[in-house]
């Protein structure tokens, strides 16, 4: 018998859930889940998919306990975790047995450097210090990230920053871990390192549940595949069986690729036919602080009309660059010309719109559609109001947010909010659209409708940069890649199937 077994005192399923129905407070006409019926034994892996939406985070939620702690509403049915009722733990010591990661790390961080916050959960389950030690060390030394002690939080890349809220969750120790679309940030690097870390908490005797969109990292370390549909479970099946769906299977079921060289290719879209050079980057340099340079004098020009993916590993200016290029940070020298427009850094957001890694940090309105009539008056185009409301239907049922028009942005789910702040940046016409890292919250539909969508902005001349780790979505939409690595543009090249396998390499893949 496993630890974990032995600590549950022989509870026979680390999570059992039977017919469970549950509806938010927040959206009491709808159920979140409906007739739920899902049963985890201890050593699984267990992963869930399914559309943006469709029930899985709610189902890590019960897991963990934060419905009903966190988040209201009306629970009908049985959920037991290691062998308790769901209603009959207390948070202080389900928060022992159950350990969470968040897809939003800066949510769940409490201190302002990364060593403090992997032991300040250690920290309140009241262990003595050199346990604590021993668990800190131990948990950097498992996922490989020593290089990121004692460093400033708010310094990190997004996927620096998500491996942090990965050590912080397994310092504690718990016999289950629920992870929430963990690979948001992360590159191909750190998603195989995550695989491989799992795999030891498998053996173990650990068991693992994972709400996911991009399946591939999960291939050699699932056990179990369970796809959700609109509040239900569609498929329940063992990874060797999953694994033998075909393409037109997993279309079917709206799901990501199991094998990454089954991906097909590329683009219909070819895009850089608008005429002129829509952005224009010279001798770019930026730094934090008295910190080192993470800028080292960037080149780079974007076609009117072209959808750019900037691929480089986490933690090498990505996101800094894309900042820049909005005005967010402040360069240290170069130039940003949009046209033949070179802007003071204040007036950039005239000329260009970031989506964020966090959409929930840019949406302001208390409703969806309340959020795109906003961004549509910001927009450089005047418009009268019936026009105004003519193109907000139009966004919401492009993007398939016209079932959520009434909803609080902050209510929906993290694919659902990425959606709504792209609508809201292509809606403003900007010069140029940056998005940073779009696709983390989105299944394959959505992946595709957020594509053809940047493909409609980008033909009426405005051009697009992509910073992402998802190859599928390069194939998808790029026409090109800029590869920033140790602050420079290295190597620009179009995306077609002669440079297939160089992006697969740069992103980690191997050749």
């Amino acid at each position: 018998m496993s630890a974990p077994e032995q600590a549950a005192g022989r509870a026979e399923f680390a999570v059992d859930i039977e017919n469970v129905c549950f509806s938010y407070a927040s959206d009491p006409g709808v159920r979140a889940l409906d007739g739920v019926t899902l049963r985890v034994p201890w050593g699984q892996c267990i992963v869930l998919t399914g559309s943006s939406g469709c029930g899985k985070t709610t189902v890590t939620r019960l897991v963990n306990g934060l419905i009903p702690a966190a988040y209201g509403g009306v629970l009908e049915g049985g959920v037991g975790i290691a062998g308790t009722s769901l209603t009959d733990w207390s948070a202080d010591k389900l928060c022992r047995r159950v350990g969470s990661v968040f897809q939003n790390p800066r949510s769940q961080f409490f201190n302002l450097d990364t060593t403090s916050e992997v032991a300040f959960g250690c920290e309140n389950l009241g262990l003595r210090r050199d346990d604590i030690r021993r668990r800190v060390d131990e948990a950097f030394r498992m996922l490989g990230i020593g290089h990121l002690k004692d460093r400033d939080i708010f310094a990190l890349s997004g996927g620096q920053r998500q491996m942090v809220a990965i050590a912080s969750a397994c310092a504690m120790g718990p016999d289950i871990l629920v992870f929430d679309e963990p690979t948001a940030s992360l590159d191909v690097a750190s998603m195989r390192l995550l695989a491989r870390t799992i795999a030891r908490l498998k053996a173990l005797g650990k068991t693992v549940i994972v709400a996911e969109h991009r399946l591939w990292w999960l291939a050699e370390v699932a056990d179990r595949v369970v796809v959700m549909r609109e509040g239900r479970i569609d498929l329940d099946c063992d990874a060797s069986s999953f694994s033998r769906l075909d393409a037109g299977e997993l279309a079917r079921l709206g799901l990501r690729a199991w094998n990454i060289e089954q991906t097909g290719l590329p683009p219909a879209f070819l895009g850089g036919d608008a005429g002129g050079v829509g952005l224009e980057v010279e001798n770019l340099r930026a730094s934090y602080r008295t910190g080192p340079e993470v800028l080292k004098g960037v080149e780079a020009s974007v076609e009117r009309g072209a959808i750019v993916a900037l691929v480089g590993r986490n933690g090498g200016g990505k996101t800094t660059f894309a900042r820049c290029l909005v005005g967010l940070h402040r360069e240290s020298a170069g130039t940003v010309r949009f046209g033949a427009t070179v802007p003071k850094r204040r007036a950039r957001p005239e000329h260009a719109f970031l989506v964020m890694q966090e959409p929930g940090y840019q949406l302001f309105a208390s409703s969806v559609r309340g959020e795109l009539e906003s961004a549509l008056g910001q927009g450089g185009s005047k418009r009268e109001p019936g026009e105004i409301d003519d193109t907000v239907d139009g966004a919401l049922e492009r993007f398939g947010l016209a079932h959520l028009a009434d909803r609080h942005p902050l209510s929906l789910s993290g694919g659902q909010r990425q959606r709504l702040a792209i609508a809201a940046g292509t809606s403003q016409g900007a010069e140029l659209l940056v998005l940073d890292e779009p696709t983390s919250g989105l299944d394959c539909e959505n992946m595709k409708r957020v594509a053809r969508e940047l493909r409609l902005a980008c033909e009426s001349g405005t051009c697009a940069i992509v910073i992402t780790h998802d190859f599928e979505f390069i194939e998808t939409a790029c026409q090109s890649v800029l590869h920033l690595s140790d602050g420079v543009i290295g190597e620009t090249f179009p995306v077609d199937t002669s440079t297939l396998p160089r992006i697969r390499s740069i992103l980690g893949f191997g050749g």
